[in-house]
Parts: C-alpha cells; sequence; structure tokens
C-alpha cells in the first residue's frame, strides 16, 4: 500500500454543495485585502509624495522595480505551494502565514517616524518592499483553494457573488471612510492618521486570516506517492500557458488591473484638483455602490441564462463605449453630472460581470488537471498575482510618471495644461488597457464543458483512491 503524501483526504462527493460558513471562511479575507490593495493604490502615492515629501519621480521608479520583483517572486511560491504539503494542509496553512505579516507591514508602510530624507527614502524602499511582496501573494491560497473545496459551477459562481460584496466592503470602506478617518484620527497630522487607521486594520487582518486558516477544509487534492516527484517549474509553466483558456484569463485580468489602478491611483487628484473637491472620492464611492450591488444580485439568473462570456462582455463594451464621453466633460457641475451617470452604468454592469469573470481562473485550473493530470492550483492562482502585481507596478509607475510628466506640484494651484493632463491620465490611459478585455471574446470554456470535466476528475480520483488502497 503506497501512503498518500496529503496528510488529510476528505473523500465527498463532487455535486456535494459548500455550506455558508465554508463560503464565508473562503471569501472573507477579500475585505482585508481589498482594503490593503486600495490603501496602496488610492493613497500611498499620496502619502509618499504629500505627506513624505518623497519625489514623485524616485515614487515611480520605486513602484515599478519593485513591483516587478514581486511578480517575479509570485509564481515562486505558487509553484512551492503545489511541491509540498504542510501537517495542516496543502493551501490553508497559507492564510495564516501570510495574513499575519502582511498586517503588520501594511502599518509600517504607512507610519512616518520623521527621520532625515535619506532615511526616509530607505524606509520607504524596504517597508514597501516587504508589504508589496508579501501583498502579491497574499491571495494565491484564497484562489487556490476554490478548486479544492468545490468543483461545482453554481457554487463557484456563488462564492463569487457573495467574494465580490466582501471585496466592495473592502474598497468601499476605503473609498468613503479612509479619508474622514485618517483625519479624525490624525487630528491635523495626516501621517498619524494614516499610522493609526492602518494599525486598526492590522488587527482585522491579523483576526481574519486565523478564522480563514482554521475553517477551511481541503476536499479535492490529487494525492501523489511518496517515489512520485513533483512536478518541474518548467512542466507548471508549459501546462498553464498551453491552456488558451488561462491565457485569455490573464490577459483579461491585466486590462482590467491595469486600467483600474491607473484610476484608483490618481482618483484623489482627479477630484482634487479637476473637480475642486476632494470629498468627491468619498461621494463617488456611496453613488457606485448601489447598482454595483444590484449587479452582483441579479448576475446568478443572467450568468445562468447567457452564460459567463456574454455577461462578461456587455461589461467591457459599456466601458470603452463611454470613454468618448468622459473625455469632453467639463470642470464643472454638468461635467461631474455626466461622469456621475457614466460611473452608475459602469458600476452596475461591472457587478454583472464580476462574479462570471471569478469562475474563469478555476475552471482554467480544472482543465488543466484535465488536459495534463497535474493539480497546479497554487502555481495558476499565483501567476494570476504575478499578472495582478505587474499591472499593479505599471498603473503606479504610469500614474506618478505621468503627474511628473505633466508638471503636477502638490498641494500648489495647477495649471491648465495640468488640469488636462490629469483628465487624460483619468480617463484616456485607463481606456488603452481596457481593450486587453476584449480577450474573453475567445474564452470558450462553457458550463456544460465544465461540467463534463468535473465528471471526468471525479472518476480519475476514485479510480486512483482504489489503485492506492
Amino acid at each position: 500500500m503506497n501512503t498518500p503524501e496529503v496528510i488529510e483526504n476528505i473523500n465527498v462527493s463532487e455535486d456535494r454543495k459548500l455550506t455558508f460558513r465554508e463560503k464565508l471562511a473562503c471569501v472573507v479575507g477579500l475585505t482585508p485585502s481589498t482594503f490593503h490593495y486600495q490603501m496602496m493604490q488610492t493613497f500611498l502615492l499620496f502619502f509618499y509624495v504629500d505627506v513624505m515629501k518623497i519625489s514623485p519621480a524616485f515614487v515611480a521608479g520605486m513602484f515599478l522595480v519593485i513591483r516587478i520583483l514581486d511578480a517575479i517572486l509570485a509564481p515562486v511560491l505558487g509553484a512551492f505551494m503545489d511541491r509540498i504539503t504542510t501537517p495542516w494542509g496543502k493551501y490553508r496553512p497559507w492564510f495564516i502565514f501570510l495574513g499575519v505579516p502582511f498586517a503588520i507591514t501594511g502599518w509600517l508602510t504607512f507610519t512616518d517616524f520623521n527621520l532625515s530624507h535619506t532615511g526616509s527614502l530607505v524606509y520607504a524602499v524596504v517597508t514597501y518592499m516587504i508589504y508589496s511582496v508579501i501583498g502579491a501573494v497574499i491571495g494565491v491560497p484564497g484562489g487556490a483553494i476554490t478548486p479544492a473545496i468545490t468543483k461545482r459551477v453554481d457554487d463557484r459562481v456563488s462564492l463569487g457573488q457573495i467574494g465580490f460584496l466582501f471585496t466592495i466592503i473592502g474598497a468601499l470602506f476605503v473609498s468613503i471612510a479612509a479619508v474622514p478617518l485618517y483625519k479624525i484620527l490624525g487630528g491635523g497630522d495626516d501621517a498619524k492618521g494614516f499610522s493609526l487607521l492602518m494599525a486598526g486594520a492590522a488587527v482585522i487582518t491579523i483576526i481574519v486570516s486565523l478564522f480563514q486558516g482554521l475553517t477551511l477544509k481541503e476536499r479535492y487534492i490529487v494525492e501523489r506517492k511518496i517515489d512520485e516527484k513533483a512536478p518541474s517549474f518548467k512542466q507548471m509553466f508549459v501546462a498553464s500557458f498551453t491552456n488558451k483558456t488561462a491565457v485569455i484569463a490573464y490577459l483579461y485580468l491585466f486590462g482590467t488591473v491595469v486600467s483600474n489602478g491607473i484610476r484608483a491611483a490618481i482618483s484623489l487628484h482627479f477630484f482634487k484638483y479637476f473637480f475642486q473637491n476632494e470629498g468627491l472620492l468619498a461621494i463617488m464611492g456611496i453613488i457606485g455602490i448601489l447598482p454595483t450591488l444590484l449587479g452582483v444580485a441579479i448576475s446568478g439568473k443572467l450568468i445562468k441564462r447567457f452564460g459567463i462570456k456574454a455577461s462578461v462582455m456587455v461589461s467591457v463594451i459599456v466601458s470603452l463605449v463611454t470613454v468618448p464621453i468622459l473625455l469632453f466633460i467639463p470642470a464643472n457641475s454638468i461635467g461631474l453630472g455626466i461622469f456621475i451617470a457614466t460611473s452608475v452604468i459602469g458600476a452596475f454592469f461591472a457587478g454583472i460581470a464580476t462574479p462570471a469573470q471569478g469562475s474563469m481562473m478555476p475552471a482554467a485550473i480544472d482543465y488543466t488537471e484535465w488536459k495534463t493530470g497535474l493539480n497546479l492550483n497554487g502555481f495558476m492562482t499565483s501567476l494570476s498575482g504575478f499578472v495582478q502585481t505587474f499591472g499593479t507596478a505599471l498603473s503606479g509607475s504610469i500614474a506618478a510618471g505621468s503627474l511628473a510628466l505633466i508638471g503636477y506640484v502638490p498641494g500648489a494651484e495647477q495649471s491648465s495644461s495640468t488640469l488636462f493632463g490629469i483628465k487624460m491620465i483619468m480617463i484616456l490611459l485607463p481606456a488603452i488597457f481596457t481593450a486587453f478585455t476584449i480577450s474573453i471574446l475567445w474564452f470558450d470554456l462553457t458550463e456544460e464543458k465544465q461540467a463534463q470535466i468535473a465528471k471526468e476528475l471525479a472518476e480519475r480520483r476514485n479510480n486512483a483512491e482504489i489503485k492506492t488502497a
């Protein structure tokens, strides 16, 4: 009898539905991770340039170099996860191993110890590098564990719906509450306010990480005999990128991350200087929440009726169609009204698309296992982390570099050419990268095909269990 490598393997039916507690544990981490991600995207440029007084050009270079390093490290960790099994499971311990240091370094990154100019530069590089490296892989356990806990398409869509709610809670908190909170907590000292805000977030992040790591159970892990070699990095890479559906999912993610990242990084400057109202950042978060939630609420029925591809494609079309309209908005109440209207429409269709796009990568992971026999949950999810991290690096660098290019001066009244430049960074540059999301047109892994793949994978596992018994 061969001893399986996996310590714990729960034998359950492939048709078993997840309980609400399991779904909650799988996706609740999206709130703190989204909070940290949005804080980095929305406020870190502002914190470095306007609070710590670091030059935009230095920040642009730092963002690009460190995030590229993060992107390279993400697949390495994913491959490591797939090649080993800890005494506590294959993927679930990583919720704790990564969540706790991520929380602490998030607080450190947004804390200014009033060092010398050189000291501040060194401190910013070191803390941001650690925070960013962990942030690049913090989502890997959540993505990797989804195919390990359910093979049902409806469960995955449901996880996408519930997960989006937790995602939007984190994003909404940043867009609505972050500014007033750091202002109140700091009492006029923005540096102190940011530090206290991130200290509170660190406590919550640690609690959530512990809940996830102690609650989730891995049910569909392919057992490997002790004398069977783990797949090489080259085998993992080839298996992933000969999967068309995975490549499409990566391209879609890249376009979405870069376009959203540029908007997030420049939004505070856009509202503060173009519309002369910094508080619009919070107001837009409130305005966008209802249509987004409405879209998510009805997404299940629409996805079931029209399919994953059609549900996502409509959102892509709406996003691109609104660009020509926004390019000509004036810096007055009319322009603001147009901006709000298009944002509401875009938020509604984005809400419909999000649960559908969230099910694309688990489907691609199953397809790779079905086609090659390799269980690459961690590696393929980490490649998504690579794409997201590289996209974040690119978007942050583009936003910071563009501010320097258009002559932005922190805290000063901006020239007309600078204001025009801010509008172009906010509207035109993101649209260029949104074009990558058109790749969804070639996504042909239908729900019926996914169900058939799940059935065949179940048969393989049953046969493997009989042979190893």
